[in-house]
């Protein structure tokens, strides 16, 4: 058998784990996506031998990046992030679609409009390039639409052997390829609990049709699921370290499979050679441990399996020391091996007769060489004849202009000074600039009089100043009555007229005998 493998190039992503890779139709664009939030774009037509990606953003923020797929047109992005909701990207980074987020609250996931929990996998519908599925830890697998923008177009339920709902971990269409009709209609799930569910879409998605609930180990999840693109068989990548392939017309136990194929991702692939011929798949290294500390073949690789037997590997090729391999794609046009490290390298495997393109655009350019006038400097301009009204001061030290704006109230912000005395224009004096200290100072402690004056003693100090020199009252009876004369005391004769007043008016039968 012939593999590509005759060259390599390194491309550096970062220092954290690539988990993402895809590369559209033509084989122009590769897009990169990992642990460090980041998407980089890299352009094969417009690279050279410094290597250096076109782009870089953040989709999800803060969210690690678990998948990413290029649209069957190669003009759109999905990726799966960490977070509960999908996006949709175009080829240049610019926002489309975003799935809606579930409601957490409600136990039916089948009533919310969203995923609810993290994000593992998402891929395009092959056929109709509007749709494509997701899968996350909520237990469901939704389908949607870029039409229908308010909530999922169908969910699908994974349940456990016990009834209860399972995490789904990864997803599939039938075939990548749109003239094959054998198993178009198949929607393909793979459970945290090692099964691998199967529905028809043209069933109610209430059953499965094809279920092996043995699969894989129990409590291992499926990382991958991938169809041959003749439709026909089935391969299944896990955590339990082994490599299946299956018929779905006899699943309950698989035509072949290969063990001690480490795994300690959760993106972890498995592919299909373009001549549907092969599989390959990466493997994780082993922690290291006292027993494993000096051992040289613990290193991430690719192994590549004929497909009629998976009992010995046809081919193996040790990618990185000490760092695992996470993604391979072998992409048909190219016919180029990409792979995706641990530690932050994507690694493309080519051969110089036998492959197209990709990585024989830039692998011999040489780096494009910086001109003089390929920058600007930033220079003062500087005209001898301008108007004094438009002259600018020319900026000399910075200090100065420091010192000159601390002196400036305005420029500086200078609060406003304290005031003195009575206070003016709003604000309150220094003497009670608060209510209680205005009591306090004002009122409080004022001094009390010595001794409080007597009216009635200064009332009488008038009265020989009025009787030699009156002035008022007394100047009006000096002709008529020079000596006043005041009235006697009536009270006895008020009183006894009052008595007789109330002996009148009491009848005689109640008057009291004399």
């Amino acid at each position: 058998p012939f593999f590509p493998l005759t060259h390599e190039i390194d491309l550096k992503h970062g220092t954290k784990s690539v988990s993402c890779l895809t590369v559209d139709t033509n084989g122009e664009r590769l897009i990169s996506g990992g642990f460090d939030y980041e998407l980089k774009m890299w352009d094969f037509p417009t690279m050279d031998k410094s290597l250096k990606y076109s782009r870089a953003i953040s989709p999800c923020e803060s969210h690690q990046l678990r998948s990413i797929e290029f649209s069957p047109g190669s003009d759109m992005l999905l990726i799966a992030s960490g977070s509960c909701q999908a996006k949709v990207i175009s080829r240049d980074g610019k926002n489309m679609y975003e799935c809606v987020r579930g409601d957490m609250y409600l136990i039916d996931m089948q009533k919310t409009k969203g995923h609810i929990s993290t994000l593992n996998r998402a891929c395009w519908n092959p056929k109709d390039l509007n749709e494509f599925m997701t899968c996350a830890d909520d237990g469901t697998v939704r389908l949607w639409s870029l039409i229908r923008r308010t909530e999922h177009v169908s969910c699908i339920k994974t349940k456990s052997e016990q009834g209860k709902k399972t995490a789904t971990t990864t997803c599939t269409y039938n075939t990548y390829h749109t003239h094959v009709t054998q198993n178009e209609y198949l929607i393909t799930a793979g459970c945290d609990d090692g099964s691998i569910q199967i529905w028809d879409r043209r069933r109610p998605f209430v059953n499965v049709t094809f279920m092996s609930r043995r699969a894989h180990e129990p409590e291992n999840s499926i990382t991958s699921l991938c169809w041959s693109y003749d439709g026909r068989n089935l391969a299944s990548r896990s955590t339990d370290h082994t490599l299946k392939l299956w018929d779905i017309r006899n699943f309950k136990q698989p035509l072949s499979e290969y063990r001690d194929l480490h795994n300690r991702f959760s993106m972890t692939n498995v592919a299909f050679s373009p001549d549907d011929r092969f599989l390959i798949t990466g493997t994780s290294t082993r922690k290291k441990t006292d027993d494993n500390l000096n051992d040289s073949t613990n290193v991430g690789s690719i192994y590549f399996f004929n497909r009629n037997s998976l009992a010995e590997p046809e081919g193996q090729i040790q990618v990185s020391e000490g760092a695992s391999v996470i993604k391979t794609l072998w992409h048909s046009k190219l016919n180029q091996i990409l792979c995706t490290t641990s530690n932050g390298i994507i690694k493309i495997f080519y051969d110089t007769i036998r492959s197209k393109q990709g990585a024989l655009l830039f692998a011999n350019r040489e780096e494009r060489q910086k001109k003089a006038n390929d920058y600007f400097i930033n220079m003062n301009i500087i005209n001898p004849h301008a108007l004094p009204l438009y002259r600018q001061e020319r900026v000399r030290n910075l200090s100065v202009i420091r010192m000159k704006n601390r002196e400036d109230p305005v420029k500086s912000k200078r609060p406003d000074l304290p005031v003195s005395g009575a206070g003016s224009g709003g604000r309150i004096g220094v003497h009670g600039g608060t209510l209680s200290s205005y009591i306090v100072k004002n009122i409080a402690l004022q001094k009390p009089p010595a001794q409080k004056e007597d009216s009635r003693a200064i009332l009488l100090g008038y009265q020989e100043k009025c009787e030699q020199n009156p002035y008022w009252v007394a100047p009006a009876y000096t002709s008529t009555q020079p000596k006043p004369i005041f009235q006697t005391s009536t009270e006895d004769k008020s009183r006894a007229k009052d008595e007789d007043d109330e002996d009148n008016m009491v009848p005689m039968w109640k008057k009291q005998k004399t």
